[in-house]
């Protein structure tokens, strides 16, 4: 059976894996740094995952706000990777009261077309 740091440290390396495959010309216009992960929605996967923060992202995000992943890549089979990647790295960082640092970008929404009202996360961080 795996360690808890093992399998941890597994959905770190496989998520950061799975979005090398994103071009780096994606760039964010906030981020917040240590910041706690509250409900993680798994209804809209493999597309999309909805999840929650205990604090303030961006300038229009307040905390308890649907923040939105977008499953990102270059084809559907990539998308769906890293969407179960990010996917379990959040249940990982909720589960063991880890924080993560989120990056975003609001002005320029990337993956799907989402509601406008929503905060769109680019990169999720395991600390």
């Amino acid at each position: 059976m795996m360690s808890a740091k093992r399998l941890i440290t597994s959905l770190v390396l496989g998520a950061q894996l799975s979005l090398g495959a994103i071009s780096p010309a994606i760039a964010y216009d906030w981020d917040v740094i240590g910041v706690h992960i509250t409900v993680v929605e798994g209804t809209y996967m493999p597309g999309a995952i909805s999840f929650q923060t205990d604090v303030a992202v961006g300038t229009t995000c307040p905390a308890g706000s649907w923040l939105i992943w977008n499953g990102l890549g270059p084809d559907a089979q990539t998308q769906q990777a890293n969407a179960k990647s990010v996917y379990a790295l959040l249940l990982a960082a909720k589960l063991s009261g880890k924080t993560v640092n989120l990056f975003g970008n609001n002005k320029a929404p990337v993956g799907p077309p989402t509601n406008a009202n929503t905060c769109l996360v680019t990169f999720v961080h395991l600390q």
